[in-house]
Order: C-alpha cells, then sequence, then structure tokens
C-alpha cells in the first residue's frame, strides 16, 4: 500500500515520544479521532502515523465535532443497542443521557459551552447516528434527521429527544426554540458497511458500493475501505476498535436498566448485519464495552 512503508516506519520510530495522559485520554490535532488508551502512539497505524496523539490534560479536543466522526461513519451497533434498551419514561431517559453527555464532555476537558449549538448537534447524532442537517430561522433552528427509522423508531427517538434537547437548552444557556423533523433519503436501499484492512476499522455510512475513500481521512489515506461481502475479518478487530474508542456509548447504556434479550439482539445485529462469527467469549467482550446488560 505504501511502496516506502520502510522507510516511513524507520523516520516515525525515530520521532520523539507524545506526552502521556493521566486518564488514558487522547484526541488528535489532525483526524480529529478520539482515544482511550495506554500508548502514546495512534491505536490503528501506530508504525506509520507521524501524529502524536494529543493529552486531554494538555490541551481538551477543539470541538464536540470529534464526536461526529464517531456517530455518523461507525457502525451503528451502539445506537441500535440503545433503540433496544431505552424502554420506560421517556423524559426519565433523556433526563440520563442529558447527564451523561455532560460529564462526559466534562471528562474529555470539552470547552462546549462556547459552541452551544455545535454540542446540541454532537448529543443528536451521537445518539441517534443519523445525520443532521439545520434550517435556521429568525430565534429558532429546525434539525432535521435524516434516514433516523434506519435505527430507530422515529416517534419513540423524539419523544427521547425532544425533552433532552429542552434540558440541554438550559444547561447550555441557548435561547433559541427548537423544532424537529425527519427525512428518509435512501429509503429501501442498503446503508453501506464497510471493512479497511489497513487501519482494521469499520464504517457503515450512506449506501452499499464495493469501496470507498476513506470517511475520516479522505484527503490523506491510500486505503480502501471495502463492502463487507468482498473482505475477511473477526470479531476481534470490532472489539479492538471500541476498546480504545471513549466510552460514551457504555455511559448511555449504563444509564439506563438492563433489558432482556438485550446481548442477544446484539448477537443478531453481529451476525445478521454484519456477518461476523461470534462466539460466546467475543459477545461478552463486546457486550461490556458497549454497557450491554441482560
Amino acid at each position: 500500500m505504501f511502496k516506502n512503508r520502510e522507510m516511513i516506519m524507520a523516520r516515525v520510530a525515530e520521532m520523539p515520544p507524545g506526552e502521556k495522559s493521566r486518564s488514558n485520554r487522547y484526541w488528535c490535532l489532525t483526524c480529529k479521532m478520539m482515544f482511550s488508551m495506554e500508548d502514546t502512539v495512534c491505536p490503528y497505524m501506530p508504525k506509520v502515523c507521524i501524529n502524536s496523539p494529543i493529552p486531554v490534560e494538555l490541551v481538551g479536543p477543539e470541538s464536540t465535532i470529534c464526536l461526529e466522526k464517531i456517530g455518523l461513519f461507525y457502525p451503528k451497533i451502539p445506537q441500535k443497542m440503545l433503540a433496544f434498551i431505552a424502554q420506560g419514561d421517556p423524559e426519565d431517559i433523556a433526563e440520563k443521557w442529558v447527564e451523561t453527555y455532560l460529564a462526559f464532555l466534562d471528562d474529555w476537558n470539552f470547552d462546549y459551552k462556547h459552541e452551544p449549538l455545535q454540542a446540541l448537534k454532537s448529543f443528536i447524532i451521537s445518539i441517534s447516528g443519523s445525520e443532521t442537517g439545520q434550517r435556521l430561522h429568525s430565534n429558532e433552528i429546525t434539525f432535521i434527521l435524516t434516514d433516523l427509522e434506519k435505527v430507530w423508531d422515529g416517534k419513540k427517538f423524539f419523544s427521547i429527544l425532544k425533552p433532552a434537547l429542552g434540558m440541554l437548552k438550559e444547561k447550555l444557556d441557548f435561547k433559541e426554540s427548537i423544532s424537529l423533523d425527519s427525512l428518509d433519503i435512501l429509503g429501501d436501499m442498503d446503508t453501506g458497511r464497510y471493512y479497511c484492512p489497513m487501519c482494521s476499522k469499520f464504517f457503515e455510512f450512506s449506501t452499499q458500493k464495493d469501496s470507498i475513500t476513506c470517511p475520516l481521512m479522505a484527503q490523506k489515506c491510500m486505503a480502501v475501505p471495502t463492502d463487507i461481502n468482498k473482505i475477511k475479518y473477526n470479531l476481534d478487530q470490532l472489539i479492538r476498535v471500541y476498546d480504545c474508542t471513549p466510552d460514551l456509548y457504555k455511559r448511555f447504556a449504563l444509564a439506563l436498566e438492563g433489558q432482556p434479550g438485550a446481548k442477544e439482539e446484539l448477537r443478531r445485529i453481529l451476525v445478521e448485519e454484519w456477518l461476523f462469527e461470534v462466539n460466546d467469549e467475543g459477545l461478552t467482550k463486546l457486550g461490556a464495552l458497549l454497557g450491554i446488560r441482560g
């Protein structure tokens, strides 16, 4: 994939190491990704990446937009599991998720209060897995969620999101009124699911194609994420992704009561939608990383 890979690896090995985070929380100024890990190197391409992840204690992530990459491009498995376990009073769920979200932002040293609109949008994308458009008017903004029904029952989701945004508005001192809408773009077309053989990441977005350009670093990455039907991978590789991904979805899940059948629903998604071979050990590991009980 790199003609001069050995030269790049040698040069990267000579570079000074990054500074250690006391909390094992890092982010990357180049790819805008966030990592929860012990090492001070990129967890996906440690031998060839020239960037040093930044400890959040030194500089917090520059914007909550960092969370959107995970919500929009990573597999929608966590959001589908949240849709499964989110049972009970919508306002109670909303309150718990707002508290969870703000605590997460504080732990990761986000300076989110200076960008309340972006923080609201990042919250919506994180729990919905849907791209979110905006229509601005005088003293009002409408958030338009696209293809929401691919992940959630729309009525159920909006019953949680509406009170949640009301609570977030107050916490963020956001004055404009908010309305919600949805738009189905993909319709009956399958969502695209891909695996990248270079960084071992999985992606889910847009429509299915044989291969795609990396959605995280489209102008720089030379790898080719490929249709999952045309490439081999295993569950350990997905477990590794969520092992070094921030635990936002685990926090959302653990904020709610466990639901009977949740682990079997996770197994179904992995087998039917992602074509994984799933054993009980792997299912338990992934379930723990996503906060799945029951």
